[in-house]
């Protein structure tokens, strides 16, 4: 890890020396006093002055000599301000926005070029041509209790302007075509284009909650829990005791969508990220605490292995897949209930293992070892 990060800061201070020496610093002097940094002329004029007796007078001098003299500190106070700056998560934030950004963009050409597409005027359908009913009854005599089938209206050759013409006998015609005309459906009662709907007013679907109750679940899994333990760093949920192992679980409660990193940098912690505020990892925390109890667990109950469980209750860990394999290189058990995320977390019902249960002797001292419970 050292040796990673030692070319990570030789790298830097290549790039910054590149942009401050070879930019800034040559451009300034030499638009200013036509002083070339890197020319063995200009600076074998500078040693003859001095040797010549040069006295500063001016105050261009003045600000030469001490632009010269500062050089060197600045460059390694910019490089140690550069080493400090996670460039890789801000380069996934700054590409992440501009992405966003520029669909936002295209997004909104698109509808108003729709909207434009829907200012054309709309014909009304015109109307239904008209029918005219041929008389196709007999005048031949039908026997007695024969009735005179009705024969299906058939659409006329030629479309008329005028009215409907019917069989001057009614009776011969019994059917009323009151119903054969189309009726137009108002454009008023169309549903509205989704397209023209603003983007503010769309509605993401939301996550469906996993209902869960998460020390019911460790209780019926055989462990037996130890509630509120505190640490150095924070306040232990629960832990979890079985037989062979402890769990030392932690529910994260923080909303939001995270951009989880567990690389420690120049020995500092390392930091989740979201779009307006960043915090300690949680689980690098938990870490810390689980040594630190591990310790106190190692002198009453040397075979007793305990084992950190994070369960994220309301936050989105966007980067959650690739941070899977680094969690398990960790020894983290990282699980979601309730609306946290993504779905590449399994729900913590499919986590908790059956165990055999704690002897009530352990389970007695190990609450007093914790909490100091008599």
């Amino acid at each position: 890890m050292q040796k990673k990060e030692g070319y990570r800061n030789i790298i830097i201070g290549i790039v910054v020396g590149a942009i401050f020496f070879g930019w800034w610093l040559r451009g300034f002097l030499y638009s200013n006093w036509r002083f070339r940094l890197f020319s063995q002329r200009s600076w074998s004029y500078i040693a003859n002055e001095f040797e010549s007796g040069w006295m500063l007078n001016a105050k261009s001098d003045w600000i030469f000599l001490i632009t010269l003299l500062l050089s060197i500190p600045l460059f390694l106070y910019l490089w140690y301000l550069c080493t400090k700056v996670r460039w890789r998560t801000l380069i996934k934030k700054t590409w992440k926005w501009l992405v966003a950004l520029c669909a936002a963009i295209f997004a909104g050409q698109a509808i108003v070029k729709h909207n434009k597409k829907k200012k054309k005027v709309v014909l009304a359908p015109p109307p239904p041509p008209s029918i005219t009913i041929k008389n196709t009854s007999s005048a031949r005599p039908k026997p007695l209790g024969h009735s005179t089938p009705v024969m299906p209206v058939q659409q006329a050759t030629t479309f008329s302007s005028g009215p409907i013409f019917s069989n001057t006998t009614k009776a011969a015609s019994p059917m009323d075509f009151s119903s054969a005309q189309p009726s137009a459906q108002p454009l008023s009662s169309m549903p509205e284009d989704i397209s023209n709907i603003p983007l503010e007013d769309i509605q993401l679907p939301q996550r469906e909650p996993v209902v869960e109750d998460i020390p019911g679940l460790f209780k019926e899994a055989g462990y037996q829990l130890i509630e509120k333990v505190k640490t150095t760093l924070q306040t232990i949920d629960f832990l979890a005791v079985g037989a062979q192992k402890v769990f030392a679980v932690l529910i994260d409660r923080e909303s939001g969508d995270w951009l989880a990193e567990e690389e420690p940098f120049n020995g500092e912690a390392p930091l989740w990220f979201s779009e307006i505020d960043h915090r300690v990892s949680p689980i690098y925390e938990l870490k810390q605490s689980v040594s630190e109890l591990q310790a106190k667990l190692a002198k009453e109950f040397p075979d007793k292995k305990m084992q950190a469980f994070m369960i994220e209750e309301k936050g989105n860990i966007i980067n959650a897949e690739e941070m899977l394999r680094i969690w398990k290189e960790l020894d983290v058990v990282v699980s979601r209930t309730d609306v946290g995320g993504t779905d590449d977390l399994p729900v913590t019902a499919s986590v908790v293992e059956p165990t055999m249960p704690a002897s009530a002797s352990e389970m007695q001292e190990l609450s007093k070892l914790f909490k100091g419970d008599n």
